[in-house]
């Protein structure tokens, strides 16, 4: 990974840090297809859900997961986010 990615993921780490897991469970779907791993998504979500991780079969090289799923609020701020449409929250 780059280092603007990696940095990212630490950003998200500290967020996620900083809350408990959420008392709502939710699912965060990906259309890997879409998803050029931009990092706009992992960026905003107040809850540090998402994250980037290297994906040799991604032609970025890089996609994005939901590793942290129990910490996410369901605000959707990810999915208004996303410019290829690429996430959907429940």
């Amino acid at each position: 990974m780059e280092r603007a990615e990696i940095e990212i993921n630490e950003q998200a780490q500290k967020r996620r840090m900083s809350r408990k897991p959420s008392p709502k469970k939710h699912t965060v779907s990906f259309l890997h297809a879409y998803c050029k791993a931009c990092g706009l998504c992992a960026d905003i979500c107040p809850s540090g859900v998402l994250v980037l991780h290297d994906d040799p079969e991604n032609k970025w090289g890089t996609t994005i997961k939901s590793s942290f799923i129990e910490y996410c609020i369901g605000c959707r701020r990810c999915e208004m986010q996303c410019p290829d449409f690429a996430i959907f929250v429940d």
